[in-house]
């Protein structure tokens, strides 16, 4: 165990370790974390050595009690630990998305979306999230974020704007068809190029 874990452990057990107090509580706290941050395992031998120290006072069973007790806690805080340190590295992960400034900034930073993906863009943008291979669609309040996961692009939008956002997808990328049609027609492009 690292020397400054063990010393903010003898801290928290050298008071009053067995109350909630909220000093106490954090001194725990400060104990869990100093801990993570050095990888520091903890196990019930080393509670043990220090209570029999700091609190002679204390009968065997109240001792084997409260390691029991702690012990099993220490390792929820640590766990706890990790995975806000692993969440908070993904959310940091996020931030490198770009985001685009309007829906024509994101359709020339996807960069030359083919048919399926232009046609699965406007659902994404209509709200409809099911079946999409290329977008994901996130509503929050008021706002609607569309992220193409291929390029990591985000658009954020107000979801009031959305039949203006396809207007202007449909006139500006579907040769002012309406998707729907527009997705049929180059399929059936498709199909006839390679009949």
């Amino acid at each position: 165990m690292n020397s400054e874990t063990r010393r903010k452990l003898v801290l928290w057990l050298s008071l009053y370790p067995d109350t909630s107090h909220p000093l106490d509580t954090e001194r725990l706290y400060d104990f869990v974390r100093e801990s993570c941050i050095y990888e520091d395992t903890i196990i019930s031998e080393d509670l043990a050595s220090i209570l029999n120290d700091v609190h002679p006072e204390w009968n065997e069973q109240k001792r084997e009690e409260f390691i029991s007790d702690k012990i099993i806690l220490i390792e929820h805080l640590q766990s706890f630990y990790y995975f806000c340190l692993q969440n908070k590295q993904a959310d940091e992960e996020q931030e490198y998305t770009y985001k685009a400034k309007s829906i024509e900034d994101f359709v020339s930073s996807a960069f030359d979306l083919n048919y399926h993906e232009m046609y699965e863009l406007v659902q994404a943008v209509k709200g409809n999230g099911e079946a999409l291979n290329f977008f994901t669609v996130n509503d929050h309040g008021p706002l609607r974020t569309v992220v193409y996961t291929v390029s990591d692009i985000s658009y954020t939008f107000d979801i009031s704007q959305q039949t203006n956002i396809v207007k202007w997808l449909e006139d500006n990328c579907m040769d002012g068809m309406d998707a729907d049609s527009w997705y049929g027609f180059q399929y059936a492009m498709e199909r006839s190029e390679n009949e």
